[in-house]
Protein backbone atom coordinates (compact mmCIF):
# COMPACT_ATOMS: atom_id res chain seq x y z
CA UNK A 1 0.00 0.00 0.00
CA UNK A 2 2.79 2.30 0.58
CA UNK A 3 3.90 2.87 -3.36
CA UNK A 4 0.41 3.50 -3.80
CA UNK A 5 0.05 6.01 -0.95
CA UNK A 6 1.10 9.40 -3.25
CA UNK A 7 -1.56 8.63 -5.39
CA UNK A 8 -4.31 8.17 -3.16
CA UNK A 9 -3.81 11.58 -1.89
CA UNK A 10 -6.00 14.29 -3.72
CA UNK A 11 -5.79 17.68 -3.17
CA UNK A 12 -7.42 19.13 -0.57
CA UNK A 13 -8.61 22.72 -1.95
CA UNK A 14 -9.01 25.27 0.33
CA UNK A 15 -12.22 26.65 1.23
CA UNK A 16 -14.65 23.86 0.77
CA UNK A 17 -17.83 25.78 2.08
CA UNK A 18 -21.27 24.39 3.02
CA UNK A 19 -23.77 26.79 2.57
CA UNK A 20 -27.43 26.68 1.85
CA UNK A 21 -27.32 27.19 -1.75
CA UNK A 22 -28.15 25.84 -3.73
CA UNK A 23 -30.06 23.09 -2.81
CA UNK A 24 -29.15 19.31 -3.55
CA UNK A 25 -31.25 17.61 -5.91
CA UNK A 26 -32.64 14.07 -5.39
CA UNK A 27 -30.34 11.99 -6.33
CA UNK A 28 -27.09 13.75 -4.83
CA UNK A 29 -25.00 13.92 -2.14
CA UNK A 30 -23.52 17.54 -2.57
CA UNK A 31 -23.67 20.16 -5.05
CA UNK A 32 -19.71 21.55 -5.98
CA UNK A 33 -19.60 24.43 -8.38
CA UNK A 34 -23.27 24.22 -9.34
CA UNK A 35 -22.19 20.10 -10.70
CA UNK A 36 -24.52 17.24 -8.48
CA UNK A 37 -22.08 14.34 -6.69
CA UNK A 38 -24.81 11.77 -7.39
CA UNK A 39 -25.56 8.80 -5.24
CA UNK A 40 -24.43 6.79 -8.05
CA UNK A 41 -21.00 8.16 -7.86
CA UNK A 42 -21.00 8.13 -4.52
CA UNK A 43 -22.09 4.31 -4.39
CA UNK A 44 -19.52 3.50 -7.04
CA UNK A 45 -16.42 4.90 -5.02
CA UNK A 46 -18.16 2.75 -1.60
CA UNK A 47 -17.86 -0.27 -3.97
CA UNK A 48 -13.70 0.36 -4.57
CA UNK A 49 -13.19 1.00 -1.22
CA UNK A 50 -15.02 -2.25 -0.51
CA UNK A 51 -12.67 -4.23 -3.04
CA UNK A 52 -9.81 -2.55 -1.19
CA UNK A 53 -10.98 -3.80 2.05
CA UNK A 54 -11.54 -7.43 0.72
CA UNK A 55 -7.91 -7.67 -0.63
CA UNK A 56 -6.31 -7.06 2.53
CA UNK A 57 -8.72 -8.98 3.98
CA UNK A 58 -10.35 -6.52 6.60
CA UNK A 59 -13.83 -6.62 7.29
CA UNK A 60 -15.96 -3.97 5.63
CA UNK A 61 -18.03 -1.64 7.62
CA UNK A 62 -21.52 -2.36 8.05
CA UNK A 63 -24.04 0.00 6.58
CA UNK A 64 -25.72 2.41 9.27
CA UNK A 65 -22.60 1.42 11.48
CA UNK A 66 -20.61 4.90 12.24
CA UNK A 67 -17.67 3.58 10.53
CA UNK A 68 -19.56 3.30 7.57
CA UNK A 69 -20.69 6.71 7.78
CA UNK A 70 -17.35 7.79 8.42
CA UNK A 71 -15.99 5.66 4.86
CA UNK A 72 -19.17 7.51 3.31
CA UNK A 73 -18.27 10.78 3.99
CA UNK A 74 -15.02 10.40 3.01
CA UNK A 75 -15.82 9.26 -0.32
CA UNK A 76 -18.04 12.02 -0.70
CA UNK A 77 -15.52 14.68 0.39
CA UNK A 78 -13.27 12.84 -2.21
CA UNK A 79 -15.54 13.36 -5.14
CA UNK A 80 -16.49 16.96 -3.92
CA UNK A 81 -12.64 17.97 -4.08
CA UNK A 82 -12.36 16.08 -7.68
CA UNK A 83 -14.93 17.62 -9.25
CA UNK A 84 -13.89 20.89 -7.85
CA UNK A 85 -10.59 20.62 -9.37
CA UNK A 86 -12.25 19.59 -12.49
CA UNK A 87 -13.73 22.43 -12.37
CA UNK A 88 -10.82 24.79 -11.66
CA UNK A 89 -8.85 23.32 -14.40
CA UNK A 90 -11.30 23.85 -16.64
CA UNK A 91 -11.56 27.54 -15.29
CA UNK A 92 -7.77 28.32 -16.04
CA UNK A 93 -7.51 25.88 -19.49
CA UNK A 94 -5.96 23.17 -17.90
CA UNK A 95 -6.30 19.78 -20.28
CA UNK A 96 -4.96 16.53 -18.75
CA UNK A 97 -5.07 14.08 -21.43
CA UNK A 98 -4.73 10.65 -21.46
CA UNK A 99 -1.11 10.40 -23.19
CA UNK A 100 -0.12 12.30 -20.10
CA UNK A 101 -1.89 9.72 -17.41
CA UNK A 102 -0.01 6.69 -19.94
CA UNK A 103 3.52 8.83 -19.33
CA UNK A 104 2.64 9.10 -15.63
CA UNK A 105 1.53 5.57 -15.06
CA UNK A 106 4.71 4.52 -16.96
CA UNK A 107 6.81 6.36 -14.80
CA UNK A 108 4.80 4.67 -11.97
CA UNK A 109 5.80 1.16 -13.32
CA UNK A 110 9.42 1.94 -13.63
CA UNK A 111 9.88 3.92 -10.41
CA UNK A 112 8.41 1.31 -7.91
CA UNK A 113 8.58 -1.86 -9.85
CA UNK A 114 11.52 -1.46 -12.29
CA UNK A 115 9.17 -1.69 -15.48
CA UNK A 116 7.48 -4.76 -14.33
CA UNK A 117 3.88 -5.20 -15.43
CA UNK A 118 3.56 -8.50 -13.30
CA UNK A 119 5.08 -6.77 -9.83
CA UNK A 120 2.60 -4.29 -10.53
CA UNK A 121 -0.13 -5.99 -11.22
CA UNK A 122 0.74 -8.35 -7.88
CA UNK A 123 0.34 -4.64 -6.13
CA UNK A 124 -2.87 -4.34 -7.13
CA UNK A 125 -4.35 -7.77 -6.76
CA UNK A 126 -2.44 -7.25 -3.24
CA UNK A 127 -4.01 -3.93 -2.63
CA UNK A 128 -7.84 -4.26 -4.08
CA UNK A 129 -6.97 -1.47 -6.44
CA UNK A 130 -7.53 -1.03 -10.03
CA UNK A 131 -5.65 0.00 -13.23
CA UNK A 132 -8.32 2.57 -13.66
CA UNK A 133 -8.26 3.72 -10.25
CA UNK A 134 -4.51 4.56 -9.91
CA UNK A 135 -4.97 5.93 -13.43
CA UNK A 136 -8.14 8.16 -12.06
CA UNK A 137 -5.49 9.16 -9.19
CA UNK A 138 -2.43 9.86 -11.20
CA UNK A 139 -4.69 12.30 -13.35
CA UNK A 140 -5.85 13.66 -10.04
CA UNK A 141 -2.63 14.12 -9.25
CA UNK A 142 -1.50 15.64 -12.46
CA UNK A 143 -4.30 18.09 -12.00
CA UNK A 144 -3.74 19.13 -8.83
CA UNK A 145 -0.33 19.92 -9.98
CA UNK A 146 -1.29 21.76 -13.12
CA UNK A 147 -3.98 23.99 -10.80
CA UNK A 148 -1.31 24.78 -8.25
CA UNK A 149 -2.54 27.44 -5.62
CA UNK A 150 -4.39 29.01 -8.78
CA UNK A 151 -7.64 27.07 -7.17
CA UNK A 152 -10.39 29.48 -5.87
CA UNK A 153 -12.68 28.64 -3.17
CA UNK A 154 -15.23 25.64 -4.27
CA UNK A 155 -18.89 26.42 -3.31
CA UNK A 156 -19.69 23.54 -1.91
CA UNK A 157 -23.44 22.32 -0.35
CA UNK A 158 -23.92 18.57 0.65
CA UNK A 159 -27.53 16.91 1.37
CA UNK A 160 -27.84 16.27 5.11
CA UNK A 161 -25.63 13.29 6.76
CA UNK A 162 -22.95 14.06 4.14
CA UNK A 163 -21.30 16.81 5.04
CA UNK A 164 -17.57 16.10 6.38
CA UNK A 165 -16.71 15.17 10.24
CA UNK A 166 -16.87 18.48 12.09
CA UNK A 167 -18.76 20.90 10.14
CA UNK A 168 -22.04 20.01 10.79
Amino acid sequence: MRRFAPLLTVAVLAGCGGHSAPKVPPGAVAVVDEHPITRVALAAELARTRLAYAARKQAFPARGTAAYRQLERAAAALLVDREHLEAEAERLGIRIGPEQVDAALRRLKHKEFGGSEKAFREQLRRTGLTEPGVRQALRDQLLASAVGGRAGPADVTYAPGFEPAGTH
